[in-house]
């Protein structure tokens, strides 16, 4: 396999969610519909790569206690067109905007993290501006994360 352009898009963590989900949901379709064709055979093959189920299944466990879960193609459309225009004298870099989608930000110290030389290039002021954007306009991961701690402790507690 050669990479042609490796920079020929950024995606979110919604879109590699949502095409991970469409994966899974083939996959399953094309095993159920090959079993059916051949209920006696036990030991059918698929083409498809024998390590790919479990690369679909510990990213979507990973994306499923990110906020990409609550967030839908409109609310990512709306967010991204919002911040353009809202904040075009930010001049936010492409990766910094998908950071600040991916990661949603919920205190001054997470969104410092995100901007690269931000204590430099904005005032106290501009970070608030932004951060209150961004609380506003994506959706709350508060489940997500309530979800990722209970796990960690059960992991924790099991082990």
């Amino acid at each position: 396999m050669e990479i042609v352009n490796k920079n020929a898009a950024l995606l979110s963590n919604f879109e590699v969610y949502t095409l991970l989900k469409e994966t899974k949901e083939k996959s399953a379709q094309k095993l159920i519909k090959k079993k059916n064709l051949d209920p006696n055979n036990s030991n059918f093959s698929t083409n498809v790569d024998k390590h790919l189920p479990t690369v679909v299944y510990e990213s979507l466990k990973y994306l499923e206690k990110t906020p990409c879960v609550k967030q839908s193609a409109e609310t990512v459309n709306n967010f991204l067109t919002q911040l353009d225009e809202k904040f075009k004298e930010y001049n936010l870099t492409k990766v910094e905007k998908l950071q600040l989608l991916n990661h949603r930000p919920s205190s001054a110290v997470e969104l410092q993290s995100l901007i690269e030389d931000s204590e430099e290039r904005f005032t106290i002021e501009q970070m608030d501006n932004l951060l209150e954007f961004v609380l506003k306009n994506l959706p709350d991961n508060q489940e997500s994360e309530e979800n990722f701690e209970s796990e960690s402790l059960d992991n924790d507690f099991n082990n």
